[in-house]
């Protein structure tokens, strides 16, 4: 196994890389932990679709973005480490503010990719069950 030091460009690359899948889930993980705080307090308080558990899928889903998301930050705060120790005075924030803006940016992308594709198929399906009732 190779255990020669990293150059400097390549912690750098590595580090808005990093940065970048932060940004990626960053959003899913405060969505899902939102989802699911808005689901416990919603507990008691539904009525007409009875007693739900708050424990299931949410907990679940949030924990897991969560645990993914603490793994790939330790692994650029690793990064940003050793750049420091390789270059003493690194320029790291800046590649970590434009990766982690990327990330978003791409996120909210897809987001509303997956939205609009969601509601076509919602509507193509309406159509085809019901077709078009003119008169």
């Amino acid at each position: 196994m190779h255990d020669g030091v990293t150059s400097p460009q390549q912690l750098a690359l590595a580090i808005s890389g990093l940065a970048g899948i932060v940004g990626w889930l960053l959003w899913p993980t405060v969505a899902s932990w939102l989802a699911f705080l808005v689901g416990w307090l919603d507990t008691g308080r539904s009525v007409l679709a009875g007693r739900r558990s708050w424990w299931g899928l949410g907990l679940l889903r949030a924990g897991l973005y969560s645990t993914l998301l603490m793994f790939v930050f330790a692994g650029l705060l690793r990064a940003v480490g050793e750049l420091r120790q390789v270059r003493v005075e690194a320029p790291v924030f800046t590649d970590m503010v434009t990766g982690l803006l990327v990330g978003m940016a791409i996120w909210g992308l897809y987001a509303v990719i997956v939205r609009v594709l969601r509601r076509d198929l919602r509507r193509a399906r309406h159509e085809r069950r019901f077709g078009s009732f003119r008169m």
